[in-house]
């Protein structure tokens, strides 16, 4: 079994779920369910949230980040996003087997270029775009190929273009390849820590992406809407749901064709983290490569400033 330690004692790392919880959303609740991890513990830099992790998932804390790095090959990164950087370069100095870390992948393009730098080094690094492991994604990516040349697009997102915005990007990338930043649009809405949400349009295989910040101080959207040549694409519902419609003609108006539903897919999220070590595992025996790699979330992190109007 790999050990493995969590740093970072907040929602994504211990606090969405429980042990006896029926789905899996945390990082704790993965490693304890899959036969491949045993999770050593937590740190966190305030010292009680670790202690109440550790006992939560039956665990220990950590009272100092080198304790817990030096007691662990694969770690967990779940700090705020304004603490990545800083928390994988000391990971990086333990040469772990492995780093998984929470989006984004750091908080500028410098910090990201810094990171790519000392990950060169053959440490590998997987990032948490919890959609890549999913897979209802991954069959929807092998289905796009089917649909004819992308025409057109439009999404809507809140709670920050890098800390929320950063998924739609990724997710375009993941479906659809080809992803640039084209227009910055007026449009902004203060609603996440320093992290605005912006209007943009994005250029999506040479064609556009409208991208529309939502606040999410009154309620939390993510939502795709995605034309091609033979199909839509609706990804709903906060992404827990995916509608298809096809090409078919009239059935009143010769000639005429029409986008209609096919089916709605559910999307269940609880497979994610499961997903995510499942590919962590396949790396860490030279089986598979990162679903997500840094070189993937320093490509979304570019978009994401180069949205924010910020210089590299």
């Amino acid at each position: 079994m790999y050990r493995a330690v969590i740093i970072g004692a907040g929602n994504i790392a211990s606090g969405f779920d429980s042990p006896d919880s029926r789905d899996i959303l945390t990082h704790a609740h993965a490693y304890q369910c899959h036969p491949a991890f045993q999770l050593t513990g937590f740190y966190d830099k305030d010292y009680k949230r670790a202690v109440e992790a550790a006992h939560k998932w039956g665990c220990r804390a950590y009272g100092t980040l080198a304790e817990a790095l030096k007691a662990a090959k694969v770690v967990s990164c779940c700090v705020p996003d304004s603490y990545h950087r800083q928390i994988l370069e000391k990971a990086a100095a333990y040469a772990p087997k492995l780093v998984i870390a929470e989006k984004p992948l750091a908080s500028s393009v410098a910090e990201g270029e810094e990171l790519l730098r000392t990950y060169g080094t053959g440490i590998p690094l997987l990032l948490n775009y919890s959609r890549r492991f999913l897979p209802e994604f991954q069959l929807l990516r092998e289905e796009i190929r089917r649909y004819g040349k992308f025409l057109k697009g439009v999404g809507y997102y809140g709670k920050g273009i890098l800390h929320n915005g950063s998924h739609m990007i990724d997710l375009l990338r993941f479906l659809l390849g080809s992803v640039e930043c084209g227009k910055i649009l007026k449009a902004e809405i203060r609603d996440y820590d320093g992290d605005p949400s912006k209007d943009a349009i994005l250029q999506v295989q040479g064609q556009p992406f409208y991208m529309a910040a939502v606040d999410s101080r009154i309620a939390t959207v993510f939502e795709l809407d995605l034309f091609f040549e033979k199909a839509r694409i609706r990804i709903v519902d906060g992404g827990s749901l995916i509608e298809r419609y096809m090409i078919k003609e009239s059935d009143t108006y010769a000639g005429y064709y029409n986008y209609v539903f096919q089916e709605r897919e559910h999307v269940d999220y609880s497979h994610a983290m499961i997903g995510l070590l499942d590919n962590a595992k396949d790396i860490l025996e030279e089986k598979g490569t990162p679903a997500c790699s840094i070189e993937d979330g320093a490509e979304v992190l570019k978009i994401c400033i180069q949205i924010r109007g910020e210089s590299f």
